[in-house]
């Protein structure tokens, strides 16, 4: 009998022998604990092996037997997670589309399961940042949460007043197992402190040089890096905006090449977006994440001083605009340090085509030391 098919989930390393299981998705709301017997079902758990061929390779790894209703209570609790490539899944997202697509607006997804006072919230933000330059074309920022990356966020936005009615072209970093490409949305988004309206006009330019502009539309209520950074300037001031999913370039980076002509009409257009003085690019990304729970053997603050040294090095090219520069930093090392924003980055220097000021770079270090995210705040 055939096992059924795990979808895309993240696994991290908890306490002694214990796993997190996260859906990126976070479908069911919760995160599973489980033992490290449960990771190794899991791992033939891809729609193909069958469940003897578990069953005996369980006795050879751990001396002992999995009943088939031990079994059977793991596919269970799955599957009541939504975790499962299956019908209850499928009739899950199927309810989501739906009331996505009913909706005026991207609602509101991460914030709300971090914070419940939103005004308190808006007040500590008005609090944390101070004036500073402002920017001329675009802004670099964090995407990490607040409590952690509030120093980021409060360096990128200290010149909100010059954003104040202008629109702002959010390029973000899509986490979820969802398509890897540009993905525009269609609408603006609904934060604590009142609705974000799109650019109607910017929205259909990009349209013109997108494929399938809409494909998996829904990644953008899934995804925090745009929420979180328009949340954070709503609350500071107004303004019209388009939210841009952009492709990892991950493909590029394992192939060690740049990208070609397929994208020579979006960098054009959106290099022409950032010249108007009624715009402004914000690339909404973080840098590495390292340590246990990323998959390294070393604790983060081990890997800290290789892992700044490489950080400084980007941040150089990010400094210097040199989008290809950026980019290329990569290709020796197939992106060891899973520097998530590289897509964002990548886009926005190529648009930007101007020199950046670093701000400031962070690391944001779990308390045992063990796992860390490193960002940065960079204004153009």
């Amino acid at each position: 009998m055939k096992l059924p098919k795990l979808r895309p989930v993240e696994i991290i390393p908890y306490r002694e022998g214990e796993y997190i299981i996260r859906d990126p998705l976070f479908l069911s709301g919760e995160v599973l604990v489980v033992p490290e017997p449960v990771i190794f079902v899991l791992s033939y758990l891809d729609g193909e092996k069958d469940e003897l061929s578990l069953k005996e390779d369980f006795v050879r790894k751990y001396g002992e037997m999995l009943f088939s209703e031990d079994l059977e209570g793991i596919i269970k609790t799955l599957r009541e997670h939504f975790l499962l490539e299956d019908e209850e899944y499928r009739r899950k997202m199927q309810e989501l589309m739906e009331w996505f697509n009913s909706n005026p607006y991207v609602p509101m997804n991460s914030l709300p399961r971090t914070y419940s006072d939103f005004s308190s919230l808006r007040e500590r933000i008005k609090s944390q940042v101070q004036v500073r330059d402002q920017c001329e074309r675009g802004i670099i920022s964090p995407h990490i949460d607040y409590e952690r990356g509030m120093r980021g966020y409060a360096l990128a936005y200290g010149g909100w007043e010059y954003l104040k009615g202008k629109t702002l072209i959010f390029l973000g970093v899509n986490h979820t197992p969802l398509r890897d490409g540009f993905i525009l949305s269609s609408r603006g988004y609904m934060t604590p402190w009142g609705p974000v309206e799109v650019d109607r006009d910017a929205l259909k330019a990009l349209e013109e040089v997108i494929e399938n502009p809409y494909s998996d539309e829904i990644a953008h209520f899934f995804e925090h890096s745009i929420e979180l950074n328009v949340a954070f300037l709503k609350a500071l001031t107004d303004f019209k905006m388009v939210g841009l999913l952009v492709p990892s370039f991950s493909d590029f980076i394992a192939q060690g090449e740049l990208p070609g002509e397929d994208f020579r009409r979006i960098f054009s257009l959106l290099e022409e977006i950032a010249k108007d003085d009624n715009f402004v690019l914000i690339a909404a990304a973080d840098l590495s994440h390292y340590g246990i729970s990323f998959g390294d053997r070393e604790k983060a603050e081990e890997l800290f001083p290789q892992v700044e040294a490489f950080d400084r090095y980007i941040l150089r090219k990010m400094e210097e605009g040199d989008g290809d520069g950026f980019l290329s930093s990569f290709f020796p090392h197939k992106n060891a340090t899973r520097v998530c924003g590289t897509g964002a980055i990548y886009v926005f220097l190529k648009s930007v085509d101007k020199k950046g000021k670093l701000l400031g770079y962070f690391n944001a270090m779990d308390p045992d030391g063990s796992a860390a995210v490193s960002f940065a705040a960079l204004i153009y």
